[in-house]
């Protein structure tokens, strides 16, 4: 199983960095379950939620480069992550020409037929929008403190 999941996470990062949707649903399984409700409203159940929300990040972010920093395996192999850097320029339609570089990472929790049947995303979307313009800095202000002046001022 270990050399599944490097392999697997060569071809997933191959993939995302393709641009190409269809490479992206090749790996998945027709009853994934996906959750990045960093990014998405809620849990995409199934594949036939995937290619909106595939294109959706081709959409936001046209020109992002995924770059593996670490992979990590459980000890029986089945299951793995693989931390990354993003980064690209910001959507044309915020107008601001910012670029972002940030952490995140690809939980792989499930594996079904040698295709991802579950995933967890984890990643900063709040430090990806300051560093591209869309959102004022965050000064000294922690986490919460941060959130709450966004919702009180009407940001984002």
């Amino acid at each position: 199983m270990s050399a599944f999941l490097h392999d697997f996470a060569d071809r997933w990062l191959a993939a995302w960095n393709s641009h190409d949707t269809g490479e992206v649903l090749a790996l998945l399984h027709d009853d994934v379950t996906w959750d990045d409700r960093v990014f998405w409203p809620g849990v995409i159940h199934g594949i036939d939620g995937m290619p909106a929300y595939v294109d959706r990040i081709w959409q936001a972010m046209p020109d992002v480069v995924f770059t593996e920093t670490e992979r990590f395996l459980n000890p029986d192999h089945s299951r793995g992550l693989v931390l990354f850097e993003q980064s690209g320029s910001a959507p044309a339609k915020l107008g601001t020409g910012g670029t972002f570089r940030s952490h995140g990472c690809d939980i792989f929790l499930e594996f079904r037929d040698g295709r991802l049947a579950h995933y967890l995303a984890a990643y900063d979307i709040v430090g990806m929008l300051e560093q591209m313009g869309a959102l004022p800095p965050r000064g000294d202000r922690t986490g919460s403190a941060y959130v709450m002046s966004l919702a009180r001022s009407g940001a984002g």
